[in-house]
């Protein structure tokens, strides 16, 4: 009686679905029925490559039919569709074409089954009606999770939390990205609102609101300063500071870009260092944006990053002026002692200062610099009908109030000639030649230093 009970029930469980086993074949095998109200999956497999998995291969290939007549058509007059930041189109989704995944199907019932010497089949439906509210019930679970993101990232920007607020605006259009080429009406406490839309231009309207301000126009830096300066950028949310906000700045150093970053104190603000200009450097300009990156980490893996990669970020430009430094030049060029008419090596410096934007000038009160140059030749031998001269110079550089900032020696530069008067000269012109190579890149370089 047990075993009989066992297949009492077996059978009970089996004509539920509809099986029919090696009898004739249902007529839904041969001709597929035709049922507005529903959505209709049947399909086979055959015994012989799937074996014992073959009603399960039967069942997949039934459901997948099911779910593939189930279209959503993302409308063109979607609300996204025409959304826009600033005159910078959205994507453009009238085209694309959603599909009812097998896995998220649910409310399906299998009708039947049958099977023969060769193949089993197996036949779902789905109720279109029920597929309906199963959808409109999933929409209204959404609805209420992404609105609650939503109005976090309401308060959040009121608070003048940026990052948390855009946080909760991409959440927001994340939760509804199964619904996004639908009108997604959502009530809240301001009333019923597209939520979707809602939470872009909540997007566009956070980025619009914040702003970078810098206390000045431009920033000019001179020699007083070493060329070293520092610019102060305030973060702004409407008329509140933006608190830990990531900046990042960049700027020419000369021919080699410098670029660093930090975040805003608590009173929204932030210093930006300014140094280690190439020499000769005339001109620059300083570039300051919010670091969208690191603000909204999110945007990077988000599938509503689409929508926002043309997002205007709040930036600012200021110009940088690197005023020459002025020299006055203090100098004895000697020979044998006795000052020379020719001031060579002074014209060497002056012309090699010149070329590298540096100026001289005529009275010391004027002057950042002060040039001392001391130099001098001394016979040194003859022979052969050939003189010798070497000369020895000392260059000192120092700011007016006697802070040294450079001195170079040039060492027993050597010149022979056929006289005394012209080995003298042949050593001041070498030292000319020495003065405008390593010499002169020194000098130079120690003012940028």
């Amino acid at each position: 009686m047990q075993g009989a009970g066992f297949t009492m029930i077996a059978l009970l469980i089996a004509g539920c679905a509809g099986t029919n086993q090696w009898g004739e074949a249902p007529a839904w095998v041969n001709e597929r029925p035709r049922i507005s109200s529903d959505y209709i999956g049947i399909a086979s497999a055959g015994k012989t490559p799937f074996d014992s998995d073959a009603f399960a291969t039967a069942q997949k290939r039934a459901l997948a039919e099911l779910a593939g007549q189930i279209r959503v058509k993302i409308e063109a007059s979607s609300i996204l569709h025409t959304t826009q930041f600033q005159g910078i189109a959205g994507q453009n989704f009238e085209e694309r074409i959603q599909s009812a995944a097998t896995e998220d199907l649910e409310g399906y019932e299998l009708v039947g089954r049958y099977e023969n010497e060769t193949e089993i089949w197996a036949y779902y439906r789905l109720n279109k009606a029920t597929y309906q509210r199963i959808l409109s019930e999933r929409k209204a679970a959404d609805l209420e999770i992404a609105g609650g993101h939503f109005e976090s990232a309401l308060v959040a920007q009121k608070q003048g939390n940026a990052a948390l607020a855009m946080d909760g605006y991409i959440r927001c259009l994340e939760d509804l990205e199964t619904h996004w080429g639908e009108v997604n009406l959502w009530q809240g406490a301001g009333g019923e609102i597209a939520l979707d839309r809602a939470a872009l231009d909540g997007i566009s309207r956070l980025m619009g609101d914040m702003h970078l301000e810098a206390q000045v126009d431009g920033v000019k830096l001179s020699f007083a300063e070493r060329y070293r300066g520092t610019l102060v950028c305030t973060a702004t949310l409407g008329n509140q500071p933006l608190s830990k906000v990531p900046i990042i700045w960049r700027y020419n150093r000369g021919t080699l870009p410098k670029s660093d970053s930090g975040k805003t104190n608590p009173s929204g603000e932030i210093t930006i260092g300014l140094s280690q200009f190439e020499p000769g450097t005339r001109n620059s300009e300083l570039k300051i944006e919010l670091d969208l990156e690191h603000l909204a980490p999110r945007i990077a893996e988000s599938s509503a990053k689409d929508f926002l990669k043309h997002l205007p970020v709040p930036s600012l430009s200021i110009p940088i002026q690197l005023t020459p430094p002025t020299i006055y030049f203090n100098t004895n060029e000697k020979q044998n002692g006795e000052l020379r008419d020719q001031q060579l090596l002074l014209n060497s410096i002056a012309e090699g200062l010149s070329n590298q934007g540096v100026t001289w000038v005529q009275r010391k009160q004027e002057a950042d610099l002060i040039l001392t140059l001391e130099s001098d030749t001394r016979d040194s031998g003859s022979g052969s009908g050939f003189y010798t001269a070497f000369l020895n110079a000392t260059v000192v550089l120092k700011t007016p109030d006697g802070t040294p900032i450079l001195q170079q020696n040039l060492n027993d530069i050597k010149g022979v000639h056929n006289s005394w008067e012209t080995a003298h000269a042949e050593a001041y012109r070498k030292a000319t030649l020495e003065i405008k190579g390593r010499f002169l890149r020194q000098l130079v370089n120690a003012l940028y230093q």
